[in-house]
């Protein structure tokens, strides 16, 4: 990594005005102190200890807030405006320095002052370990001339100390502290009584020579898909992950979580917030959301960070790692899937009628053939059975058969189902016989027939009995 050595930060125009903040994980209640006369160089700021009773004790009044004091590097004639300490030390070095401590009050200000490790909060910020932790780096590097104070009305004490580096100490950065605190009795929102703990504090960045590893690290990465009900509307997917500076320098980063399109769907790509300054050992919880994301039964999110440094005038090699983790999450299109079945099974409807219909009509086709050959073959047997009947006759008999088989063929099948219909029994078309005309009838001629004359009548006898005829 390629370095300059410069100050952290730009110095202020006035450092005595001023104060620094040191903000502490719980804390209740937080005073902010601006006084008319306080530069931008430092922010002041007291944090209470929240939560120490004082049992048996009746509730006290409210602090006194018009306390205000600053910290801040004694100024020298190298550095005469300071406003943090900033040292790059080998193993082993030994450094003496001051800390001012300046009150503006009327009246005699008491504190005691002590030296911690710094430490990342949930939030990124920075702040100082407990009052009651012990330090074991930078922190415990630092000897103090004195362990309480008293800063006199509108004036001020330069608090000497000392500061050896371990010849065992890791190269990279070291971030602590030097902090003045102001104890007081209290009570908290609930009236209770409590002591209220007032701490500034300034920075102490120490970087100790050795081989320098800017690296980071993302782990526990992961996605949850959160769908849309509507179904013309893309859904969101929520990226949670964890940070952590496994390298020796403390680091920013630039963050961008990738979210791969699929089904032929556009990507996103989102850039978020820079991280802050994230200290050697220490990580940072983020939970982001990322919306646009369509949902593709399979969602893969991918978290990038690149590193970036946090001292000023500092480069890093462009061939420091860029840190990335991915996840993967179900994302069913449930709405999506639903318009989809009923299209589909509309589609499906609609060619089964298609179908239907193609089958009604062949249907009908077969019967018309059907017909068609009975008709054929039933005028061939009338025809077969009656030789009298002229060519003529028998080709306008066999024309109005196919005439008639040609009709219900051509007709449109019903949309309503028809039970299939048997074929009719056809009666052989009427044949007229041709008139026959009768023939002439000539007269036999008669000859007459001879008359013989009769015999002549003999007398009668006479009847029996004797009578005569009359």
């Amino acid at each position: 990594m390629a370095l300059r050595t410069r100050p952290d930060h730009q110095p202020a125009t006035d450092p005595d005005k001023g104060m620094t903040t040191v903000n502490r994980p719980g804390a209740s209640t937080i005073w902010a102190v601006a006084l008319p006369r306080i530069g931008r160089a430092l922010i002041a700021a007291a944090i209470p200890l929240a939560g120490v009773l004082l049992p048996g004790t009746p509730a006290a009044a409210a602090p006194d807030t018009s306390l205000t004091w600053s910290v801040r590097p004694t100024p020298t004639e190298k550095s005469p405006q300071r406003p943090n300490f900033a040292h790059d030390l080998a193993p082993g070095q030994r450094i003496e320095d001051s800390i001012r401590v300046r009150n503006f009050g009327n009246k005699p200000l008491p504190l005691t002052i002590y030296s911690s490790d710094a430490l990342n909060t949930s939030s990124g910020a920075l702040d100082l370990l407990p009052a009651a932790t012990p330090p074991s780096d930078v922190g415990k590097w630092i000897v103090l001339g004195k362990a309480a104070i008293e800063v006199p009305a509108n004036g001020h004490v330069d608090v000497p100390f000392t500061m050896v580096v371990p010849s065992a100490a890791e190269p990279g950065d070291h971030t602590g502290g030097i902090v003045t605190s102001y104890r007081a009795p209290g009570t908290d929102d609930k009236g209770r009584a409590v002591i209220i703990d007032r701490r500034l504090g300034t920075r102490m960045y120490v970087r100790v020579a050795g081989a320098l590893r800017p690296e980071l690290t993302v782990s526990e990465v992961r996605t949850e898909y959160k769908g849309n009900t509507n179904p013309l509307e893309p859904g969101d997917v929520r990226v949670s992950y964890t940070v952590t500076n496994t390298g020796n320098v403390r680091i920013g980063a630039e963050q961008t979580i990738v979210v791969p399109g699929g089904l032929g769907l556009p990507g996103i790509e989102a850039t978020l917030d820079p991280m802050p300054e994230l200290l050697p050992g220490n990580s940072l919880d983020y939970s982001m959301l990322v919306p646009g994301i369509w949902p593709t039964f399979r969602t893969t999110a991918t978290v990038e960070l690149r590193p970036t440094p946090s001292r000023q005038g500092e480069e890093l090699d462009p061939a420091v790692p860029v840190a990335s983790a991915s996840a993967a999450t179900w994302s069913v299109p449930w709405p999506q899937l639903i318009i989809l079945l009923v299209v589909v099974g509309f589609v499906l409807y609609v060619m089964w009628r298609i179908r239907r219909r193609r089958r009604r009509k062949t249907a009908v086709q077969d019967q018309a053939v059907q017909i068609a050959a009975i008709v054929r073959e039933t005028v061939q047997a009338v025809l077969t059975a009656r030789p009298d009947i002229d060519a003529a006759q028998a080709a306008a008999a066999q024309a109005a058969a196919a005439q008639a088989v040609a009709a219900p063929a051509s007709a449109p099948a019903a949309a309503s189902p028809v039970a299939p219909v048997p074929p009719a029994p056809v009666s052989p078309a009427p044949v007229s016989p041709a008139p026959v005309s009768p023939a002439p009838v000539s007269p036999a001629p008669v000859s007459p027939a001879p008359v013989s004359p009769a015999p002549a009548a003999s007398p009668a006898s006479p009847p029996p009995g004797g009578a005569d005829p009359a």
